[in-house]
């Protein structure tokens, strides 16, 4: 997870997931972080090839 920019209300920043389905699809998710445990999805994309590396070095 890494947040991507600063958002207009105090608490709320975008922040972009990359991760993979079960079915091995590779996803890139924006949301708001709501501070009560909730997130709010702005956007949901198949992960571009780069970002599909990117999550390959990164996964734990």
């Amino acid at each position: 997870m890494q947040r991507v920019e600063k958002g207009d209300v105090v608490g709320e920043h975008l922040y972009r997931a990359l991760g993979q389905t079960d079915a091995g699809r590779y996803l890139t998710v924006f949301f708001i972080y709501k501070g009560n445990g909730g997130a709010l999805v702005i956007s949901a994309r198949d992960a571009s090839p780069g970002e599909r590396k990117s999550y390959g070095k990164h996964k734990k």
